[in-house]
This record gives structure tokens, sequence and C-alpha cells, in this order.
């Protein structure tokens, strides 16, 4: 295998899942109601098997959800250019599932408190939650049930 041309790695589960545990965004991809594809970058947390998002509670993502709930969201956690030697250091994983809203208040609460874990660690939540819940009353949250994720490097091996 060493000797593929390009390089190019397919990871393991467990080497995908680490890369998307790390990665701080990605792009969630899903499909108009004319067929015209459709990525916009979101911030996200890993729980389990599930991905969490919020947004706006309406726009262009929404209504492509509703008619199509199937999504990909992919994460590039390393990009650098190798100059001269006409290739890059990479690593990247896909997730492929399916997006619903989030409206039960209890699920709801446990993805916020999630993203703010992962974006604002210092942030004490012991007292602040009812604060965030409050502040984001106009904010959609979505789930996507993960399915299926694959990963691939540069090298074979993701770095920690």
């Amino acid at each position: 295998m060493r000797g593929m041309r390009n390089g190019k790695r397919k990871t393991t589960y467990a080497q995908a899942r680490d890369i998307l545990e790390r990665g701080q965004y990605g792009v969630l991809s899903c499909v108009c109601d004319d067929g015209l594809p459709y990525g916009v970058p979101l911030s996200y947390a890993l729980s389990g098997n599930s991905l969490y998002f919020h947004c706006a509670p309406e726009g262009q993502k929404l209504d492509n959800l509703m008619h199509d709930s199937r999504a990909s969201f992919t994460v590039v956690t390393l990009a650098e250019n190798q100059g001269e030697a006409l290739t890059m250091r990479y690593e990247s994983v896909m997730a492929f599932g399916t997006v619903r809203i989030v409206y039960g208040e209890d699920e709801r609460r446990a993805a916020l408190e999630l993203l703010c874990r992962k974006y604002a660690p210092t942030l004490d939540l012991s007292q602040g939650m009812d604060a965030v819940c409050q502040k984001t009353v106009h904010t959609a949250v979505l789930r996507m049930e993960v399915e299926y994720i694959s990963g691939k490097c540069s090298d074979g091996h993701p770095r920690s």
C-alpha cells in the first residue's frame, strides 16, 4: 500500500471518528427541492452517533431538510499545501445520515450544552444554562443521525 501514487488513505472508523470529534466546523450538504445541491458551513457537537447543529429557525437549509432529510456533513481538520511536491497533507471525514429538527426541550437543552462545552469551555454552565437557553429561544437545533462515516488522510495516520 505504501506504493500508492497519490498517498491517499482511507482511515479506520476510529480514526474517522477522532477527526470528527476534533473538527471545529464542517459543511452540511443537502438538496434543494429543485435538485440543486446546497452546502452550508456550521459549527457542531458530536454525541454518540448524533451530530448537533444550531441555526436560524427558518431558511433554505431547513426548507431543504423538510423536503429531503438525507444529508452529508464534511469536516476538514488538516489541509497543508506541500508546495513543490505538488500535493497536500490532509485529513477529512464525511458523515452521512438524516437530519431532523429537535423539538423536545430536554434534548434541545442537552444539545445546546454540548455546543457550549465545545466552543466556550470556560463558560460556567452551572448557573448559566438557563441564560443560554433564553438567548437561543429563536434558534433551531438540528440532530443528524449518523449512519455512516468515511475518513481520509494523506499519510494514513491522522494527527492527534
